[in-house]
């Protein structure tokens, strides 16, 4: 470990790591991202961000936890980033999961045919399909994301985990906090994802009056 300081660098031996972290520890997720930092600043370093027209806003990579969205604007700058991750990953010992994994190429916003990435000897990222979708932070996605099928999707899930928690036998108090913790959270990813017209979220609070 090794800390810089203005005048001075600070280094001591090395750390000797004398066991795991437990999974579901609340330290784990953090530290988790804490060991991903790195990795964003490589990224960023390539200067192969993708210019987005109106804004003039520059992005590479969207990254929330071990999801990454690797955003280039050529083949070449896609496969610059690639090979950053996959060094990076070697080094941390962390692995593709190719088969979660697909790359896809958009020309004037149309998906169109392009060749798999190759990353190593046998090892390649397929491309995505016409009409197959990819999911991000589960949100399913293509040419662009399907708002009216995921609204749905998301309030199915939301109806069962919510009529599970209150058949239950918990205590109201205890309800509560199930509801906050097990059905909620099937709806916050959406939250400035999945487009919801004012009128619309309007008519379902009005329904819900109407049942009140």
């Amino acid at each position: 470990m090794r800390l810089h300081t203005e005048n001075k660098l600070t280094e001591r031996e090395d750390i000797k790591i004398q066991c795991g972290m437990f999974q579901g520890d609340s330290l784990s997720p953090l530290l988790f991202c804490i060991c991903l930092i790195p990795l964003t600043k490589h990224l960023n370093r390539l200067n192969t961000e993708y210019e987005e027209h109106t804004t003039k806003t520059k992005i590479s990579h969207l990254l929330y936890m071990d999801d990454l969205k690797l955003i280039a604007k050529s083949e070449e700058e896609l496969q610059k980033q690639i090979q950053t991750v996959k060094t990076f990953s070697d080094d941390i010992h962390m692995e593709f999961r190719l088969e979660k994994c697909a790359k896809f190429a958009f020309k004037r916003g149309k998906l169109v045919h392009s060749q798999n990435l190759v990353i190593d000897i046998n090892k390649e990222i397929q491309e995505l399909e016409q009409g197959k979708m990819y999911k991000y932070l589960g949100i399913e996605e293509s040419e662009g994301i399907q708002h009216q099928k995921m609204k749905e999707r998301l309030k199915q899930e939301y109806s069962r985990r919510l009529r599970m928690i209150l058949i239950s036998e918990l205590k109201a108090r205890n309800k509560i906090t199930a509801i906050g913790a097990l059905a909620v959270p099937v709806l916050r990813f959406s939250f400035g994802i999945i487009k919801r017209r004012i009128e619309e979220i309007k008519k379902k609070m009005k329904r819900k009056l109407e049942r009140c």
